[in-house]
């Protein structure tokens, strides 16, 4: 049962991950009509993601599969918002002020929705999962609470580096 699990596991966490990523370029591929943009903002979510499941590794503390996938799932879903929001003002404003200025003000114009996004969904999954008594839902929240303010975090100040550094992707 034990070696069952752990290979379809390892299948199953490839094919989701893979799969999740696959859909969410060919949507911002039509959203950006770019090819490298949609690249960056995969990598900044995929980054928070696997950040995010390092803790239970680190810490020793086990996490079921389905709270990995339900919450990996989310975060891709939801914390993309983030990053489509911080790109879109700066692809607006980098056409009218120069590339630092533009970011400068993508970030003051997008942090308010950003914050108030993402401090709900962060709060609403921590006090899922400290006031769950169920194992896995608890660790759902836990590690969706924590997967949203790591995303808030690189989005923040990871994402703009990289839109400045890779502004020729962008193109």
């Amino acid at each position: 049962s034990d070696y069952d699990l752990s290979v379809s596991f390892a299948r199953d966490n490839i094919m989701i991950s893979v799969l999740s990523v696959v859909f969410v370029i060919i949507v911002l591929l039509f959203t950006f009509m770019s090819v490298g943009l949609p690249i960056l903002l995969i990598l900044v979510i995929q980054g928070s993601i696997w950040v995010n499941f390092a803790f239970p590794g680190i810490t020793g503390k086990p996490i079921f599969f389905m709270s990995y996938l339900v919450v990996s799932s989310i975060q891709m879903g939801a914390n993309i918002d983030y990053a489509i929001v911080i790109t879109n003002r700066y692809m607006e404003l980098r056409q009218k002020m120069p590339k630092i200025e533009a970011m400068k003000q993508s970030l003051n114009l997008a942090f308010p929705t950003i914050f108030t996004s993402g401090s709900i969904l962060a709060a609403a999954g921590t006090a899922i999962g400290f006031l769950s008594s169920d194992g896995a839902i608890s660790g759902i929240g836990i590690c969706l609470g924590r997967g949203t303010l790591l995303s808030i975090l690189l989005v923040m100040g990871i994402l703009p580096q990289l839109l400045l550094l890779g502004d020729f992707i962008i193109d």
